[in-house]
């Protein structure tokens, strides 16, 4: 009963359940985008310092 009257408030839990999902996709593949970036500004930063010599 108590299910019945959520999703008749603010639509059914299945596709809160999916659209929860579907948010903690795009952050894993946000965070992992900033991790892979992060990583090779740092291998470029390497890469100029050894060819400048610094």
């Amino acid at each position: 009963m108590i299910q019945m009257m959520m999703s008749t408030i603010g639509g059914s839990v299945a596709a809160r359940r999916v659209r929860q999902q579907q948010q903690a996709w795009m952050l894993r593949r946000a965070v992992g985008f900033a991790i892979v970036t992060s990583g090779l500004a740092v291998i470029v930063a390497q890469a100029l310092q050894h060819a400048l010599g610094s």
